[in-house]
């Protein structure tokens, strides 16, 4: 039997579709996310709960940073997780971070100590991009 509930499709037998987040790497930062908190960071926008944290991460998946834009309070610290099959960095655009190349499973982190808006991207695939905005 299938069901339409508020836009999602859900079938009755005890599988559901829809957003799904996996757990991080072991000694990495890990989220708690509701249901509406991982589709919006599947959208790409941070939400609420992950502002008010001292420690976030951001996956790197599919060529993307997720959540695309972040905003975090000063003293936060961001641990980005490699999910994809290929290297990725998190490189500050004005060079004031780099995680360095991360292989699959692996997180590069930064702590954010002066407010500001720091867009980086991706060394190796400088089509990646994001934006950090520290309050």
């Amino acid at each position: 039997m299938i069901a339409i509930i508020a836009g999602a499709v859900l079938f009755l037998g005890g599988q559901s579709l829809g957003p799904s987040v996996s757990p991080t790497p072991t000694g990495t930062v890990q989220e708690q996310l509701s249901p509406t908190d991982a589709v919006m960071k599947e959208e790409g926008q941070a939400t609420d709960e992950a502002m008010m944290e001292k420690e976030v991460s951001i996956d790197i998946a599919n060529f993307a940073f997720l959540p695309k834009t972040m905003t975090l309070k000063k003293g936060a610290t961001v641990t980005w997780i490699n999910q994809d099959t290929v290297a990725h960095t998190a490189t500050a655009d004005d060079a004031s971070f780099d995680t360095g190349l991360l292989a699959k499973g692996e997180s590069g982190s930064v702590t954010f100590d002066k407010p500001g808006t720091y867009s980086y991207h991706c060394t190796p695939h400088p089509n990646m991009k994001a934006t950090i905005v520290v309050e």
